[in-house]
């Protein structure tokens, strides 16, 4: 389906071509007739003024004349043409200038896949059917909006962007924190996509380059709702998490008066909140960069996280703790 396309160019440009040829013969013919037209002016005016049977001195006037007429517009035609070439190449130095410097920048994220984007995008549009073409390019623009996005510090997804999910766990290198509400979370543990999830933290935690640490907080509704998440939280603690339960009434007041959404904070830094609605459906995944939105997470986390230990805070414990043989 090349060929087609070669066709259309090449009989774009020959009719550009033309085009081209038309208005040069066009704008000489003019210059010669305002030149002959010009002479021929000349000539009968000479003649008025001084006539007389001596017509050679006329004639060689209204040569000089009319050449004079044909050099000046050949020369204003010259300026022109100057002109319009000395704003294509400040306008090519301006390009070059704006490609240099994406190019630098380029540059800096050579081991980031960017210059491999631009290359398979490049091929892509060489190759394939038109519906890939398509495809590839509002893949790209979709691509384009979110590093518009992250460079706000700030992106959305609609849904549950397991993408996003772990590619920040794989990208992670001190600590992954989060907080999960069984609504929300209640079928995803059971997902394929968990299987993943639980992998790639996995793998942080052993990584010897990285070692992150991994803390993960459920928050239930009632007390009786923790013993159904023992399995998993074993689960978890096996491949290295670091999991607490705890159930809303066991929470101090002023703690349950806050905001009780699941977020996840990576490297203390960036925080990937999910987002439900009415029905407990994840709708949005946020991921923010912010200082101020990422310090209030992770105040929060710290907060529950220090009032709770295997589903009971402090204060709860030692009320409900059975005493030890013999003590008093």
């Amino acid at each position: 389906m090349n060929a087609p396309t070669s066709t259309r160019i090449n009989s774009t440009t020959a009719g550009r071509g033309d085009r081209g040829s038309d208005e040069s013969a066009r704008s000489l013919l003019r210059k010669l007739l305002i030149t002959v037209a010009t002479g021929g002016g000349a000539y009968v005016l000479t003649n008025v003024i001084s006539p007389g049977p001596d017509d050679l001195w006329r004639v060689v006037l209204s040569v000089l004349f009319g050449g004079a007429i044909l050099i000046v517009q050949f020369m204003i035609t010259f300026a022109q043409q100057l002109g319009e070439l000395r704003g294509v190449v400040e306008q090519r130095f301006v390009d070059i200038g704006e490609a240099t410097k994406l190019f630098n920048e380029v540059e800096q994220l050579r081991g980031d896949g960017v210059p491999r984007l631009a290359e398979y995008a490049t091929k892509v549009v060489a190759n394939g059917p038109k519906i890939l073409h398509d495809f590839a390019g509002q893949e790209i623009e979709r691509l384009a909006g979110y590093m518009y996005n992250f460079a706000n510090l700030n992106a959305k997804s609609p849904g549950e962007n397991h993408d996003w999910l772990l590619t920040l766990t794989k990208c992670a290198t001190t600590s992954i924190d989060a907080i999960s509400t069984s609504p929300v979370d209640g079928d995803f543990w059971n997902s394929e996509p968990a299987g993943r999830y639980l992998e790639a933290q996995r793998v942080a935690i052993d990584d010897p380059q990285r070692r992150v640490k991994v803390r993960r907080l459920f928050v239930v509704k009632q007390p009786e709702d923790i013993a159904t998440l023992d399995a998993l939280c074993e689960e978890q603690r096996g491949i290295g998490i670091e999991v607490r339960v705890v159930a809303l009434p066991h929470l101090p007041i002023n703690a349950q008066r806050g905001k009780m959404i699941d977020f996840i904070i990576f490297d203390g830094a960036l925080s990937y909140e999910i987002t439900a609605d009415q029905m407990g459906v994840p709708s949005w995944t946020t991921v923010d960069a912010t200082e101020k939105e990422v310090q209030e997470r992770v105040k929060r986390f710290a907060e529950l996280w220090s009032i709770s230990q295997n589903g009971l805070p402090d204060s709860v414990r030692a009320t409900t703790t059975p005493p030890e043989p013999g003590a008093s």
